[in-house]
């Protein structure tokens, strides 16, 4: 169930009436106003630093406001533009850059992990690990984007966690991503393609097939392919261990960045299981176009909605291809979690609109939530 926050009456018409004049041109100022009341009413709910949201409309307009601060320590405002890390939201990206690579012809989606991560997946190193992967010889590349390929992951796993530790304590160190698939057990958690399983990993294995059948950097084909096409230059990539001009992220109250911009997870490491820092504005411009038949084609799309495993004991909703799909496609989207970030974007399909909400804490928020009362507050 939705929860309904109780913003006093008083409090609310203050908010509304200051924003109805102060929209930017082409915004709607009631719309604004709205989003912004749920934002203020939020936020000091749920005790976040900042908290700012973003809405697209059928026709391309999109609505913003940004609430609280993007830097406690500094008391700098949140706004709009400043990226935070997307967290989980990118495996939207990978799976989209999957579907033109189908569509081109490079990629199958019944084509095995095994025919581009074998003899031809770029050595006896990637031969090796590969090797290791539970279902090795069955999996697919649509299992790989369904999260239906039997693979477990490695953030709760005990070596990942006691490296990561000593990591953290000598301050940075990138995992690469054979690194972290390594840390998965080698053990199936069910037959290939007959039950779903979250995992960062199995997008980790994608990334290679990606780049194996390929030949190309990832992220150099997703700037090709859609970053730049589609004007979403506000895009950043986490290729690096210091990402420039983010907000700080806040877990258990704590700063996440230190001194040199550093953070305790090198944000390099999350590569093709998210690895994009982005605002909530770049998100709805993204789904927007995607439901629109502007990134990959109808049928790509209707491919990306109709894909995964049907969990019997949840029929309304499924995980697609690099999408969590409700009600056989009635909306879409994605949450990401990143240390000190939460993000969470979905599409409408009967109304057009396309809601992202983006807050530099993290914990056990319920974004959809937030997202979902921030669609019915709005006319299309």
């Amino acid at each position: 169930m939705t929860r309904r926050f109780g913003l006093p009456g008083r409090l609310s018409w203050i908010v509304v009436a200051a924003f109805l004049a102060a929209a930017p041109p082409g915004e709607s100022a009631e719309d604004q106003a709205a989003v912004r009341a749920i934002l203020e009413e939020t936020r000091a709910e749920l005790k976040m630093p900042g908290l700012r949201a973003a809405v697209r409309f059928p026709d391309g307009r999109v609505v913003r406001a940004a609430v609280g601060l993007a830097d406690r320590e500094a008391d700098i405002p949140l706004d709009d533009s400043v990226r935070m890390p997307g967290g989980s939201t990118g495996k939207t990206f990978v799976a989209a850059l999957t579907m033109l690579l189908v569509e081109d012809g490079v990629l199958s989606l019944d084509d095995p992990a095994s025919k581009w991560l074998g003899d031809r997946g770029g050595g006896p190193g990637d031969r090796e690990w590969s090797r290791r992967l539970p279902n090795a010889d069955d999996i697919r590349v649509r299992h790989l984007l369904s999260h239906s390929a039997g693979l477990g992951d490695y953030p709760g796993t005990m070596r990942f966690r006691i490296r990561m530790v000593w990591r953290a304590i000598r301050r940075g160190g990138r995992f690469e991503p054979e690194e972290l698939i390594g840390f998965i057990d080698r053990k199936q958690l069910y037959p290939v393609g007959r039950g779903y399983a979250y995992t960062d990993a199995g997008y980790l294995v994608l990334g290679k097939v990606i780049e194996a059948a390929t030949g190309r950097a990832y992220y150099d084909l997703l700037r090709e392919r859609i970053l730049e096409p589609h004007g979403l230059d506000e895009i950043g990539l986490q290729d690096r261990s210091v990402l420039p001009d983010i907000a700080p992220g806040y877990t258990m109250g704590a700063r996440n960045l230190r001194e040199d911009g550093t953070m305790k997870f090198d944000p390099s490491s999350e590569w093709t299981g998210g690895g994009l820092t982005t605002n909530p504005t770049m998100l709805v411009r993204f789904y927007g176009a995607l439901a629109e038949g502007r990134i990959v084609q109808p049928a790509s799309l209707a491919e990306m909605l109709a894909g995964g495993w049907p969990d019997p004991a949840t029929p309304d909703r499924h995980y697609g291809f690099g999408l969590f799909v409700h009600d056989g496609g009635a909306s879409f989207g994605h949450g990401g979690m990143w240390p000190g970030y939460r993000t969470h974007v979905r599409h409408y399909a009967e109304s057009g609109i396309t809601v992202a909400v983006q807050t530099n804490r993290d914990g056990r928020l319920d974004m959809q939530a937030v997202v979902d009362r921030i669609g019915s507050s709005v006319e299309p």
